[in-house]
């Protein structure tokens, strides 16, 4: 089950539960607080709507806090919606969405059927001060891209499922896992160590598996710095 599935469950019954929602839950910190404050949202409602309207008549100095009670509910209730559609549109507004447009706009790298050469790897990792320990011969894409501000490596790795794009991401750090779907591609960002990794596949592919194995083949090296500037012509 992908964060979005899980996430339109929860909003449509914040008390639902079945195995697959459930083993998702215990595995994705950010689809178990939703969850959380959806069911907070729930019990505010459910107390604010819990006694029938009084429909006596009343002086007009007591219907001012009978229409702030109906005020106060219609509130949580818009609060509710508006809570829930940030929930589902997070990971098409923020790092996943660049992430799948930058893919897109390198549509051949798909394509690739040849291994690339352990210097076309290095020179990939190099610049962005990156160690990877996966073997070369599963990797038939590999490029060093300018993406937020850094160049990171952009591989292209095949599986047994068929080929999946990585890219490494040395400076965006995230605090849990996050899966999505868009564009045509299924995808997660994971953390690892002092940055995130990104893997993609095209349609409904499986990716956990790449991204776990990647997490523990790659290293954080030194940085490289600035190249220098080189001396005037005497």
């Amino acid at each position: 089950m992908m964060c979005e599935d899980a996430r339109l469950a929860i909003g449509a019954d914040p008390d639902a539960a079945g195995p697959e929602l459930e083993e998702h839950v215990r595995g994705c910190q950010g689809c178990s607080a939703f969850r959380e404050e959806m069911r907070r949202v729930n019990a505010v409602i459910r107390r604010a709507l819990a006694e029938p309207p009084d429909l006596r008549v009343r002086t007009p100095r007591r219907a001012a806090p009978q229409w702030r009670e109906y005020a106060l509910a219609a509130g949580v209730v818009l609060a509710m919606v508006a809570g829930l559609a940030v929930w589902l549109l997070r990971p098409s507004d923020t790092l996943a969405r660049e992430v799948v447009a930058h893919v897109k706009g390198e549509p051949g790298s798909w394509l690739s059927a040849h291994n690339v050469s352990a210097a076309g790897i290095e020179h990939a990792l190099q610049g962005a001060g990156v160690g990877l320990d996966l073997t070369s011969d599963r990797i038939v894409y590999a490029q060093s891209c300018w993406f937020r501000g850094h160049y990171v490596p952009h591989l292209v790795v095949e599986t047994t499922r068929g080929p999946a794009t990585v890219l490494i991401l040395r400076h965006e750090q995230i605090k849990a896992r996050d899966a999505f779907r868009e564009g045509g591609m299924t995808g997660v960002i994971v953390p690892a160590g002092a940055g995130s990794i990104a893997v993609l596949t095209r349609g409904r592919g499986q990716v956990d598996d790449l991204a776990g194995e990647l997490r523990g083949e790659i290293h954080w090296l030194a940085e490289p710095g600035p190249a220098p500037t080189p001396a005037p012509p005497h």
